[in-house]
């Protein structure tokens, strides 16, 4: 199916003073991106990608420049239904397990939006629950959902059917369901109403604009709430993903004639096509008379994996404890804000569990129960300092992870990274501090690499089109994450390692071999700073121009303190600064104290972590329908 693009007009505020709205209270539409990098968008890279209508929106809209999530997907998807954060409700990490699942003891947002007089519809990733019926998106309070279960489906095109390669999971099965209400249903793979073939964005988009439409003719008493988390620009769940993970329409690959390796070329385009979606959404809602009653915003989930993404001037990315990987991409548009804070940047700290206080108080004008869960939302009503009106941000820290008496491990979400020692991490005002051991790789500051002088063209490197289609593929950057898959950068164009062209060692940032590492030796799991961390503990000094991992002061080694409004690439580590120590001790407390009031792991995994009998049920569930399904089914 080829894309269709629609240009919008310029938008026209309407000013609002106060959130007491006149009935139907404001349209809210979430768009989440998945692995949506810092400086993936054409407005932040200089045009290097072109996504004209999420540029213009922004210029429209409110920026939010220090906007936290988790470093990685699902724990941020169960803070923003949540409105706490990822480890307040279980999720410490999960990256590496599927069976995990928010407790129902927590509203979730769509449910708490339902009783205000909102219908709520669910379109795309969902990766908070599957394990039991009770974990369901429409279990939790959407009306409808079309979408996945879990991280990624298959391929972009065929949706985890026969013919897109074998599947991530265990079970081989089908990841894509259409369901309403109780009556959980996976979605057609074949026959008329066949989704395959047919690229994710819009499959995604075209179910929000019938949503959209329908909501106009049918339901204009009441107020719309659609959560539309796109694929794009996730890779896909193929077990050739580092090959072949990343897809967009041919036609969409070609408007980059002078983008360097395939990788960008196809991420480009995955981002180009979300902005198709975003555009298309938009029309929809000022073709329905909906638009000048709506709030839209749009986040990432976490910050861009370096292996397709960039995050500059960030440090890092996915899965690290950086801000890179922890900062992201996020703004809000709507006619309701008043036009004095069109067009500019909110530097106050905001985080993934605000939206829930925000919505429901902010912007939907209600009043906030007393009780929503076992633990007290950790979000604040962020609605007044977006809109210009409270000066000052309520939010004072963010507490990205913690280590506790529930959970005492971290290995993000890179293949071979340690399980024994994890890593703490939190923002109190201006400092950042960060205890323990993260192995994953990609420390390094990445921008969008400059185009070339001539044109290069597509399949250079390892992209390629299925035969038949205009679907285009490419694999992720090699040396990234610590896997071994897709190509080397041999010109260094990325400032990312190259593993497969050099023989297992760093084309271009050779920070490693200064603290002590023997040039050439090929890096473990943990990449080039993995290799740093034995150097460090026998030099007890850091690298002076990327520092590795932070080690935890109970091994007699330095953590990490950053001052992260002067120090925004984290170059300049003050934990070994005499004049910080009395802070450091304040701060380690702060972060322990906080980190001492988070739940049991069964919040997050109501059948037990890890549990292969639930697995077994579930595989045996698929064998017999071809879909994921609960084990309650």
């Amino acid at each position: 199916t080829t894309t269709m693009m629609i240009v919008l007009a310029s938008v026209v505020g309407l000013v609002l003073a106060t959130p007491a709205w006149a009935l139907p209270k404001p349209h809210i539409i979430q768009i989440v991106s998945d692995d949506l990098g810092y400086n993936d968008l054409g407005i932040r890279n200089g045009g290097k990608t072109l996504t004209p209508t999420i540029n213009s929106l922004i210029q429209g809209g409110v920026s939010l420049r220090s906007y936290y999530t988790f470093r990685v997907c699902a724990p941020t998807r169960a803070s923003l239904m949540t409105g706490r954060y990822p480890w307040g409700v279980g999720f410490y990490d999960m990256s590496d397990d599927a069976m995990h699942c928010v407790d129902p003891q927590f509203q979730m947002l769509p449910s708490m939006l339902s009783k205000l007089g909102y219908r709520t519809h669910a379109i795309g990733k969902w990766d908070v629950g599957f394990v039991l019926r009770e974990c369901l998106p429409t279990n939790r309070g959407f009306l409808t959902f079309l979408g996945y279960y879990t991280a990624c489906t298959a391929d972009y095109w065929m949706h985890g059917a026969p013919g897109a390669g074998a599947a991530f999971g265990p079970c081989n099965d089908v990841d894509f369901h259409d369901s309403v209400g109780a009556d959980i249903a996976g979605a057609a793979m074949s026959g008329p109403n066949s989704l395959n073939s047919t690229y994710d964005q819009v499959v995604f988009t075209r179910r929000a604009m019938e949503q959209i439409e329908d909501h106009a003719a049918n339901h204009s008493d009441s107020s719309l709430y659609i959560y539309l988390a796109y694929h794009n620009v996730h890779d896909a769940c193929q077990k050739d993903r580092f090959t072949s993970g990343l897809g967009a329409p041919l036609e969409t690959v070609e408007m980059y004639p002078t983008t360097i390796l395939d990788t960008w070329k196809v991420q480009a385009a995955m981002t180009t096509e979300l902005d198709y979606g975003v555009a298309n959404v938009t029309a929809a809602l000022k073709a329905t008379g909906l638009w000048s009653n709506t709030v839209m915003i749009l986040v990432s989930d976490n910050g861009g994996p370096l292996d397709h993404s960039t995050n500059s001037p960030l440090r890092g990315g996915k899965a690290t404890e950086w801000e890179g990987g922890y900062r992201v991409e996020a703004w809000v548009h709507s006619p309701l804000l008043p036009q004095t804070v069109a067009g500019t940047d909110y530097h106050g700290m905001m985080h993934s569990s605000d939206w829930y206080v925000t919505f429901i108080v902010g912007v939907a004008g209600g009043a906030f129960p007393d009780n929503t869960g076992p633990r007290a939302p950790d979000g604040h009503n962020m609605w007044e300092a977006i809109a210009g009106r409270n000066l000052t941000s309520p939010r004072t820290e963010v507490i990205h992870a913690v280590q506790n008496k529930y959970f005492n491990s971290s290995g993000g979400n890179c293949p071979g990274c340690s399980k024994n020692v994890g890593v703490s991490a939190a923002r109190f005002g201006d400092m950042k501090i960060i205890l323990g051991i993260s192995e994953c790789s990609g420390s390094t500051v990445v921008a969008w690499p400059e185009p070339a002088v001539d044109p290069v063209p597509f399949g250079k490197t390892t992209g390629w089109v299925r035969d038949g289609t205009n679907w285009a593929y490419s694999g992720l950057l090699a040396g990234v994450n610590g896997h071994e898959g897709g190509h080397g950068d041999p010109q260094c164009s990325t400032g990312l390692a190259d593993k497969s062209t050099n023989g297992g060692e760093v084309c271009c940032l050779k920070s490693c071999t200064q603290c002590g590492c023997p040039g050439g030796k090929p890096f473990g799991p943990g990449g080039k700073d993995g290799c740093c961390v034995s150097a460090i503990a026998e030099s007890k000094k850091m690298c002076t121009d990327y520092p590795p991992p932070c080690i935890m002061k109970e091994q007699g080694l330095p953590g990490c303190l950053f001052n992260i409004t002067a120090d925004l690439n984290e170059s300049k580590n003050l934990r070994n600064d005499p004049s910080y120590l009395a802070l450091w001790e304040k701060l380690t407390g702060m972060l322990e104290d906080r980190a001492s009031t988070g739940p049991p792991l069964t919040s997050a995994f109501p059948l037990g972590e890890k549990n292969k009998t639930t697995e077994t049920e579930s595989c045996n569930i698929a064998n017999r329908t071809g879909y994921l399904f609960p084990s309650d089914y």
